[in-house]
């Protein structure tokens, strides 16, 4: 049976989250937010589809759901729960609900003041960054879960079989050097992206066949064994040519970036030239 639903967050990665759930099946019973507007705009949304989904006033109104998922950003976890629980400490006489956050970066421990109520808890992390503004498919989007019954790990893995995507269970331990390894991947690649396309200005989509490939390529193979460039072959006249571009252009950011990947790619495979 799917368990009725309720979300505490109704930014961008409660509005995904929500309606992929809600395709899927799920009945969102209730959705609460310190920002009336967000929480408007997701029950819109859901209602749009024929569910009877409550703007919740008040904490308690999520009580009476089976499930309640925290997707709120990661330093507002620790507050929404010391709120959920002292909104649920007088009703512990009454069935609580399961409660996970969406959380990479924060432990499942953050939920205890909520397992000392009786609540099952866990974690339902999406390994993507999500956009309300943009649909996505959740079969593209791995999940880490964890959880601290085996009846809410049952629940969470029949969740993430209906959403469509790979899913696993991590400790939080694991699921944070993930989150880490994914800031690599994706925070920084798309920082090193917004250096790259004032080099080039209009024609950064040219960029884009070899960014793809580079990255595939990693991925097939090792980035070890395929990176490639001047600082890989050891090529110091190519990278002074480079540098010069940078200084004549006046992008100081791009050249100090420029400069430290470089000695770092050379130290590690030319280090008989350092």
């Amino acid at each position: 049976m799917k368990p009725d639903t309720a979300f505490f967050g109704a930014g961008n990665v409660a509005f995904r989250f929500a309606l992929a759930m809600q395709e899927k099946g799920y009945n969102i019973s209730a959705v609460y937010s310190r920002t009336a507007k967000s929480r408007d705009r997701l029950v819109k949304a859901l209602r749009a589809n024929g569910s009877g989904t409550q703007a919740a006033a008040s904490i308690q109104d999520l009580r009476t759901a089976s499930l309640l998922v925290i997707a709120v950003t990661d330093d507002a976890i620790p507050q929404v729960v010391a709120d959920i629980a002292e909104a649920f400490s007088p009703l512990m006489d009454n069935p609580l609900p399961a409660v996970v956050h969406t959380s990479g970066a924060t432990p499942l421990s953050v939920l205890q003041p909520l397992a000392e109520l009786g609540c099952p808890c866990g974690v339902m992390y999406p390994l993507m960054t999500l956009n309300r503004n943009k649909n996505v498919e959740f079969r593209d989007v791995p999940l880490l879960l964890e959880a601290t019954t085996g009846e809410l790990r049952t629940v969470l893995d029949r969740i993430a079989d209906d959403l469509g995507g790979e899913h696993y269970f991590y400790s939080s331990e694991e699921r944070l050097r993930m989150h880490v390894a994914a800031v690599f991947t994706t925070n920084f690649v798309n920082y090193l992206l917004g250096l790259a396309f004032p080099i080039v200005q209009h024609d950064h989509p040219l960029l884009i066949p070899s960014t793809i490939e580079a990255v595939r390529n990693a991925f097939l193979h090792t980035p070890a064994s395929t990176l490639t460039g001047p600082a890989r072959r050891g090529d110091m006249e190519t990278i002074h040519k480079h540098l010069e571009v940078l200084q004549k252009m006046g992008l100081t950011e791009q050249e100090e970036i420029y400069r430290l990947l470089t000695d770092k790619i050379l130290k590690k495979y030319h280090p008989e030239d350092r």
